[in-house]
């Protein structure tokens, strides 16, 4: 055969092969891949804004003192009986609470007791010879004015000496919170904060009081310095020495927009805060914020977001504006936002 015939073959037969390459079925593996991709949809989970109080605070350690004390002592010589007071009994001026008995009075009745054993016929003379002359109980020990007993410093029929410490007595009206603050977060405090008073004395109450004094000078160590906190309401401690905690309000709203902590994202590169709200459209909008107070749980957004809008809080950095998700919104929780410890 002629070579222009053997080309003319080849030709024919290249042909057929690339028609029946062209006509051979679409396997499984690439039918449909002209057709739309589904769109992703990311279940997650939303909150609302709510509006509710919300306060930061700092904890000062501290104890209880008092500017007003008596100490009540002695009238006489003589042994003190009757003294049963004790550590935070409550006293009234006027109020015996105890008697010295003389030396003279006891060596009287002292012999006494001997003469009956003695003589009995003559004793009952005696006797009423030192019923003439006795001061009855002893002479009495009386309280000038109202207080509570902070130390009995005497026993029951011990000996004194005239003018002898026998009761330690504070004013309740006077205690007050001798507590310290750190040099570092003196700038936040001011006197008239309010404060609450805490103490394993009186467990589960919470004493009213505010700032009363900043005191200008530091501790020993140079790390704090005294914040004197004074009582504001009928709850207090009135036992001196007595440890306690002082939590004073350095910021209070009571109609703070709040938000789960867990919706909250920040953005590094620039020191910002977003969320991503839920718009009607059924996507999520990464929304920028400014924040307020914070705590483990609840954050304050003080600029960015209206009561009632919906912020996404689960889904994390999977997601990205304008996603389209499928959202179950949580039901308002009971309760109130607490106040959060500052640091």
């Amino acid at each position: 055969m002629r070579r222009g015939g053997t080309l003319f073959v080849a030709l024919l037969v290249a042909g057929a092969i690339g028609a029946a390459a062209c006509s051979r079925p679409v396997s499984d593996n690439e039918e449909g891949t002209n057709e739309p991709a589904t769109p992703v949809v990311l279940a997650v989970t939303a909150s609302r804004v709510v509006t509710a109080p919300m306060r930061r605070e700092i904890v000062l350690p501290g104890v209880t003192a008092a500017l007003s004390t008596l100490t009540l002592r002695a009238p006489a010589s003589g042994r003190i009986v009757g003294l049963q007071i004790t550590t935070g009994d409550s006293v009234r001026r006027g109020e015996i609470v105890g008697h010295i008995v003389n030396r003279e009075e006891d060596a009287a009745q002292a012999g006494l007791a001997a003469a009956r054993r003695i003589d009995p016929a003559e004793a009952a003379s005696l006797a009423r010879s030192v019923a003439r002359y006795s001061n009855d109980n002893g002479i009495p020990v009386r309280v000038p004015r109202d207080g509570l007993v902070s130390q009995r410093l005497v026993s029951p029929d011990q000996i004194v000496n005239e003018f002898d410490p026998l009761v330690e007595l504070v004013d309740p009206s006077s205690v007050y919170v001798d507590a310290q603050a750190p040099i570092d977060r003196l700038g936040a405090l001011r006197s008239g904060m309010e404060a609450t008073v805490v103490s394993a004395l009186k467990p589960g109450m919470a004493c009213p009081a505010r700032v009363w004094s900043i005191s200008p000078s530091f501790s020993a160590g140079g790390t704090t310095a005294p914040v004197w906190i004074r009582f504001t309401g009928p709850d207090r401690i009135s036992e001196i020495g007595a440890a306690v905690d002082v939590h004073v309000t350095l910021e209070s709203f009571p109609h703070a927009l709040v938000i789960p902590a867990a919706a909250l994202f920040q953005d590094a590169a620039r020191n910002s805060f977003y969320v991503f709200t839920l718009g009607s459209d059924g996507r999520a909008h990464r929304t920028s914020i400014a924040l307020g107070i914070r705590d483990p749980s609840v954050v304050q957004v003080t600029r960015g977001l209206a009561p009632g809008e919906i912020v996404i809080t689960s889904g994390g950095y999977a997601l990205s504006d304008g996603l389209r998700v499928q959202a179950k919104i949580a039901p308002a929780e009971s309760g109130q936002p607490g106040a959060q410890p500052s640091t």
